[in-house]
């Protein structure tokens, strides 16, 4: 007989942050308002009844070596607070910061909450419900939207309707299929994108992490992020996360995102930093056990990224290194019109 695994908190939440003192403060609020069942209910199989209840949630912000007060408002603010625990760091970065809560982290779920956003009300208890009604997925996500700001207003559907791969030509090439699900009366009925989301996600990043609740153990099993690189780190975790099964995309405006500040690292990356982690992606997933059954899409993805770098070498007038890209292109048989043609127009 298999033992349930024993879990003291049902749901962590870790969030990373660096020098976002009233920032951090907001998204540390926004979670402990959501209103989390003390019971699990659907959200995981029955126990017996001398079993004790989970607490609901744990809150754990990793400080990245602030300088601007961080550590000293939060513990101001929470300090009686035991769902709240602060963890300090030398600077490191955010995939380092994420890790090192992951490690700390006591959940059956957990969720990596960027600083600088937040979670709307009822939000949670949604995805938790989704988790009780399949108990077979590895994630559930939900969507988002910006918050306005002088420059630009708000912009809603920040997931499936901006996120790359959900707009790419392969996306259908994923074995998904929608349905309706009825949800709190606030809430009332949504739909439910469920199935296999890994064919889709090597084409293009479907998900952000402040939008995402995974099971810890689905988490663990994809590795930890990869500390090496600051730009696109959440694309490679939500690809090896795939990998650990069925998905969930939950069509719920659910959390805010804070756009448009200098410190995001999002308005300084280059333009061949897509190209050039999307390669990195698919290379390391070759080498994934559990990804041979995707060979052909990964070989047919491979060529597609090869041609996405040569452009971005193009319009950088490194045509050098994009002429190897589109011999790949060439060889493989992909874009064969394009490529010639980018290969003409340099002359």
């Amino acid at each position: 007989m298999t033992i349930p695994v024993q879990h003291p908190c049902l749901l962590s939440v870790v969030i990373p942050t660096y020098n976002r003192r009233e920032l951090v403060l907001r998204a540390v609020q926004s979670v402990l308002d959501q209103r989390i069942p003390e019971r699990r209910d659907r959200c995981v199989r029955p126990r017996s009844g001398a079993d004790q209840a989970p607490a609901p949630l744990e809150v754990i912000v990793v400080d990245d070596g602030s300088t601007d007060g961080t550590v000293a408002a939060l513990r101001e603010h929470y300090h009686d607070d035991p769902r709240v625990t602060v963890l300090q760091s030398t600077r490191g970065y955010a995939c380092a910061a994420r890790n090192r809560g992951f490690a700390a982290c006591r959940g059956e779920f957990v969720c990596f909450l960027d600083s600088d956003d937040f979670w709307l009300p009822g939000t949670l208890r949604c995805i938790l419900a989704i988790f009780g009604h399949y108990p077979q997925l590895a994630f559930v996500s939900v969507d988002g939207s910006t918050l306005a700001t002088p420059q630009r207003p708000a912009l809603p559907r920040i997931v499936a309707g901006d996120s790359p791969g959900w707009s790419h030509a392969w996306f259908g090439r994923a074995r998904l299929a929608w349905e309706t699900i009825a949800l709190a009366d606030e809430f009332g009925s949504r739909r439910l994108l469920r199935g296999d989301f890994f064919p889709a996600i090597i084409n293009g990043d479907l998900f952000y992490l402040s939008g995402m609740v995974m099971r810890r153990a689905c988490a663990a099993a994809a590795g930890p992020f990869n500390e090496r690189f600051r730009y696109f780190n959440d694309w490679e975790f939500f690809a090896r996360l795939c990998l650990q099964g069925e998905g969930a995309y939950l069509e719920l405006d659910g959390f805010r995102r804070d756009t448009g500040r200098p410190d995001q690292i999002s308005r300084r990356r280059p333009v061949t930093a897509m190209p050039r982690r999307h390669l990195f992606i698919l290379r390391s997933l070759q080498r994934r056990a559990q990804a041979a059954r995707y060979a052909p899409l990964l070989r047919s993805a491979m060529l597609d990224a090869d041609y996405g770098m040569a452009r971005a070498l193009t319009a950088t007038a490194r045509t050098r290194w994009s002429r190897r890209y589109l011999w790949r292109c060439l060889r493989g048989g992909h874009k064969i019109a394009r490529s010639l043609a980018t290969f003409a127009g340099w002359r």
